[in-house]
């Protein structure tokens, strides 16, 4: 017998799976039942009977519940579960494939689009953990496989959370992505610091007086910009002229460390 926190968990996940409300409820009634039928369904989510036979019907056509029948009752049970998720995951990974193969073949013609002589810079504005996501696989899309950022990382790690922060960490090693960081000196970069072999990175710190509000990471013809998480705001520009600017920032900064330009508080 499954808790409440169980219930919920299958719950959120067959959302996931693109199972509406009812449908989630409908199924989680049928799963915890050996006898289920549209009445007790109908009594366990407080749905119509209507309204349940015609899920019950669509959950059928999907393959998610049967029919069957003891005497004269007739009673509802979930298909084989490990069967038909297993099933929607070949499913979906067929449908990956071709939407690989689609953008594999169109993908060389944007690009010649997008390097053409008429091509203009661009600044893009995004917000918010979709936007954040967005401009990370805009990164992770990058064919250098590298990147220069500048970094409070406290800030950073406010807009991001350290579960995601984890998620890129991890992304950017299986992905054989290297890097250069020039942070502001703080307990988190320090701790970053003190992982740079295992993140691919090479870091160095700034004297502790000097503070970034926010993050600019340099990638190819781009520059992301992450502002603070009360501003909530990410800018990307796509510019030559912008990004080698801001590499030539980069590069005085990192030659000035290396000399000890600056005199770091211990």
């Amino acid at each position: 017998m499954l808790n409440k926190i169980q219930k919920e968990q299958i719950k959120k996940a067959l959302l996931q799976l693109d199972f509406s409300g009812k449908e989630a409820d409908v199924y989680c009634s049928a799963l915890l039942r050996s006898d289920s039928t549209v009445l007790t369904i109908a009594n366990d989510t407080e749905l119509s009977r209507g309204t349940v036979y015609d899920i019950i019907e669509k959950l059928k056509f999907k393959g998610y519940l049967a029919e069957i029948k003891k005497g004269k009752k007739r009673g509802i049970t979930v298909e084989s579960p490990t069967n038909k998720f297993y099933a929607l995951l070949d499913a979906q990974h067929e449908q990956l494939q071709k939407t690989k193969k689609i953008v594999d073949d169109i993908l060389p013609m944007i690009k010649s689009v997008n390097a053409s002589e008429d091509f203009k810079p661009q600044i893009r504005v995004y917000s918010g953990d979709k936007g954040f996501r967005q401009v990370w696989d805009e990164i992770f899309a990058y064919s250098g496989k590298s990147w220069l950022s500048i970094a409070r990382m406290e800030t950073f790690v406010k807009f991001s959370g350290e579960d995601y922060l984890e998620e890129i960490l991890k992304k950017k090693t299986k992905l054989g992505f290297i890097s250069r960081a020039i942070n502001e000196n703080s307990p988190w970069a320090r701790k970053m610091q003190s992982r740079d072999r295992k993140d691919n990175r090479n870091t160095r710190l700034m004297p502790k007086e000097f503070v970034f509000p926010s993050t600019e990471i340099i990638f190819g013809d781009k520059i992301a910009m992450f502002s603070t998480a009360k501003e909530n705001t990410i800018l990307v520009i796509e510019s030559q002229d912008f990004a080698q600017t801001h590499r030539v920032y980069f590069e005085m900064l990192w030659k000035f460390l290396e000399r000890g330009g600056f005199s770091h508080e211990k």
